[in-house]
């Protein structure tokens, strides 16, 4: 592209999408999920990577790749097209290299998203379902502890809604890191992602950051990051740190097609790490503005009767990927009286999972009471928050639930 027309390209993304991505937002008009955070740069990157050509995995996958690796502190990263084909892909790179083995067991928290869930079954790996903490909604190390057998290997700690996960508490397994919700969290000083063998992150259009779809798996073991690449394309050579190694010891085959792993095809598109490139120049400020938030709204909320927060646990950063909150009585009720004020609601995740249809094709163990799980299951739900939201949506949330608690 000329130099003028990637200007003239630029100035018309910028003419035809003003105020985006969306800084303020006015919460006269309500409180949704999410707002729109993307903007004219995104969409000029997303746009010179196609009228390059350059659309598949490549320099831009390669770059993003790096540059969150680097953010979280580690050595490698391997993007895919969503968060939940990282943790599928992490989960079977660990199988791929002997560091787990079909029949072992994975603590999972109760509360969490399915696909936190789901990938350890579909690797041959065995979730075993325990509480979460009610302090922080996150698994609950006493009864991790209390669920462990001599089968039990590694642990899977799910950062939920922007809060850090307790891990200190796993070091004889193999701790893994669903951030999927938590861009940009700390605990103790260490971003997640970057405190157990491997993280991973989802960039889902409502999330901390986004790509659209797009997910990424990060850690500093060399061998893993070799597995995950072969993997996530078709369990080809081409990304391998050790191809020659791999194409010497197969010469009768065409190292062009050389298949080495039983692989996926999970792979982004440059599309999506142009997207992805702009975006990590935002997260920092975005990430200060819905801690704020929520440390604003735990304030203001935390003397509405019938009504339990989640305040931001010491010696963590939350992410404030959304407000998570627990009523007495009747939930579907306040739910309804929030919609009705214009204020978006959803379940905590999927809440119990254990109690969904699908887990009865799962096979997985529940060896412990889900006491808090249970709790979460029929008395939680969360609001959104946003990068783009202040103390105005704080303020018009705790008038909405003053009044339901006094209704």
């Amino acid at each position: 592209m000329s130099p003028e027309g990637r200007a003239a390209l630029a100035a018309l993304i910028h003419a035809e999408m003003p105020n985006l991505p969306v800084e303020a937002h006015d919460a006269a008009t309500g409180h949704p999920l999410c707002v729109v955070g993307f903007g004219p740069d995104e969409v000029f990157a997303a746009t010179e990577a196609m009228i390059t050509t350059e659309v598949t995995m490549g320099a831009r996958t390669r770059a993003f790749e790096a540059a969150w690796a680097a953010r979280c502190g580690r050595a490698h990263g391997v993007m895919v097209n969503s968060g939940s084909s990282a943790n599928l892909l992490l989960l079977a790179a660990l199988v791929e290299t002997g560091q787990l083995s079909p029949g072992d067991e994975v603590l999972v928290p109760a509360v969490g998203w399915s696909t936190s869930l789901f990938p350890v079954a579909q690797v041959g790996l065995v979730p075993v379902i325990v509480d979460v903490d009610p302090r922080t909604l996150c698994m609950d190390p006493a009864s991790a502890a209390a669920a462990r057998t001599p089968r039990t290997r590694a642990v899977l700690a799910v950062h939920l809604l922007g809060q850090a996960a307790e891990m200190g508490a796993y070091d004889d397994l193999l701790v893994l890191e669903d951030a999927c919700g938590a861009h940009g969290a700390t605990i103790g000083g260490r971003p997640v992602g970057g405190v157990g063998l491997g993280g991973t992150f989802s960039f889902f259009f409502s999330h901390h950051i986004t790509t659209i779809e797009g997910g990424i798996v990060v850690t500093d073991d060399a061998q893993l990051a070799d597995a995950m690449r072969s993997l996530r394309a078709h369990g080809w050579v081409r990304e391998r740190s050790d191809r020659a190694a791999l194409e010497a010891a197969s010469p009768e085959i065409d190292p062009r097609f050389l298949f080495v792993s039983p692989g996926y095809n999970l792979r982004p598109t440059e599309l999506a790490a142009a997207f992805g490139l702009v975006q990590d120049r935002r997260l920092d400020a975005w990430v200060a503005r819905r801690r704020a938030n929520h440390a604003d709204w735990s304030a203001r909320l935390a003397g509405v009767r019938g009504l339990t927060v989640f305040p931001e646990a010491p010696g963590t950063t939350h992410a404030g990927f959304a407000f998570p909150m627990l009523v007495d009585g009747d939930r579907a009720g306040c739910m309804a009286a929030l919609e009705a004020r214009g204020i978006a609601t959803r379940p905590i995740s999927g809440s119990n999972l254990a109690r969904q249809p699908a887990f009865a094709r799962v096979p997985a163990l529940t060896p412990v009471p889900l006491p808090v799980a249970d709790a979460v299951h029929t008395r939680g739900f969360f609001v959104g928050n946003s990068h783009a939201f202040g103390a105005d949506h704080g303020v018009r949330l705790a008038a909405a639930l003053a009044a339901w608690s006094a209704s």
